[in-house]
């Protein structure tokens, strides 16, 4: 009886486990960020665009625990997909009013930290799909802001800042 009940459970347990995650956008996407090329102005710039391997018109953010009820009403409408898991950030992906990819990432293994921008924060159409990012350190942490090149501005005493510790090596190198 127990070996009966073994492998459907075994197979419920695998089926929980797996996600639609696009794990290659994950990994293309944590690759170009972790680069650290930054330009003269102390960032880089990241086309999400180039990264995609499917059309879409918006992209959106989403955080831990947003449920299908709060990413519906963001993107107007019904998600049946799951909801974000703890410690975990989203990026979901429309395209002619069907969610067409989406990836999780888990903030405490990638430091991304995706800001918003004036009025539409949240929601990235594809025509402004340019992304300024770079490292910034503080209280012994480093993380990736990751915000649309128009709202740099909002950030740059956090670029001017970057990671003094690298700072201070550079500046002893040179």
């Amino acid at each position: 009886m127990l070996r009966k009940l073994l492998l459907p459970f075994t197979a419920l347990m695998f089926l929980m486990g797996c996600s639609d995650s696009n794990d290659d956008l994950l990994e293309k996407l944590q690759e170009s960020v972790e680069q650290e090329e930054v330009g003269t102005d102390g960032y880089q710039v990241i086309a999400m665009d180039s990264l995609t391997d499917f059309e879409w018109e918006t992209m959106y953010f989403f955080q831990a625990s947003e449920d299908k009820k709060a990413i519906s009403d963001a993107i107007g409408f019904k998600w049946e997909g799951a909801t974000v898991p703890e410690l975990n950030r989203r990026l979901l992906f429309v395209n002619e009013g069907k969610v067409v990819s989406y990836m999780d990432y888990d903030y405490t293994e990638f430091p991304l930290f995706v800001y918003g921008c004036n009025t539409d924060r949240w929601v990235y159409p594809r025509s402004r799909s340019r992304f300024a990012t770079f490292k910034y350190c503080a209280n012994d942490e480093s993380i990736y802001p990751f915000i649309p090149v128009e709202c740099i501005s909002n950030l740059k005493e956090m670029v001017k800042a970057g990671c003094p510790e690298e700072t201070e090596a550079t500046a002893a190198v040179n």
